[in-house]
């Protein structure tokens, strides 16, 4: 059924002949000029949707010929009828033959529509159960991963505050060591002037005292 299915779905996808075509810009190959309004289906995934809709017509098929056959019958006579509206005729004269009339057959069209619009709905329940489950628990983990950023992006605005109000306290206290040293250094240089100036005199005193008395 896959040209059935390209048929059916040619309105809406491109299907993709040549698998070398998406190959990565990192590759040295041009990008797809192609807009993105249509999506692009490769064999392998053309094959998958394919057998999901033939499973699906498959298991919902009602007794006698209905729209089903008469899909499947349209496909197999374009072959050899190449004009669509004489190929209907065929295909529903041939079907009405085992029982298929018009009511029935459009009837029977609205009921796999319908199988779409429900299969559509449990498919698309289904993805979303998914992505709350999946997907969703790894956006959590990002959520944690930048709240964790976030504070320690934080601590270490507060550390670097703290170093450098430590650094620029550091430096004002080498400056205060430094003058004090400076003034400890000359208090202590003038003291031993002074010590040495008094022993001196002293030394001076007894030399003077024992000369004339």
């Amino acid at each position: 059924m896959a040209n059935l299915f390209k048929k059916a779905m040619g309105l809406f996808v491109e299907f993709d002949e040549d698998p070398q075509r998406h190959v990565s810009p990192a590759a040295n190959a041009p990008m797809d000029p192609r807009p993105p309004a249509r999506a692009v289906l490769n064999d392998e995934e053309l094959d998958k949707f394919e057998k999901h809709f033939e499973k699906l017509f498959d298991q919902q098929n009602l007794p006698g010929p209905d729209y089903y056959e008469f899909m499947k019958m349209m496909e197999t006579l374009e072959v050899h009828i190449k004009d669509e509206n004489a190929r209907i005729s065929a295909t529903y004269a041939a079907l009405a033959i085992q029982g298929l009339t018009k009511e029935k057959l459009v009837e029977t069209a609205n009921v796999y529509r319908q199988l779409i619009d429900q299969d559509q709905a449990q498919f698309e329940k289904s993805a979303q159960d998914k992505l709350d489950r999946d997907i969703g628990q790894k956006v959590m983990e990002v959520k944690q991963q930048e709240e964790t950023i976030a504070r320690h992006a934080e601590a270490i605005q507060k550390l670097t505050k703290e170093i450098t109000e430590a650094q620029q306290a550091m430096a004002k206290l080498k400056g205060t060591i430094a003058v004090e040293e400076e003034k400890l250094s000359k208090n202590k240089q003038g003291y031993r002037v002074a010590c040495e100036a008094m022993t001196r005199k002293i030394v001076d005193d007894i030399t003077k005292i024992q000369t004339n008395l």
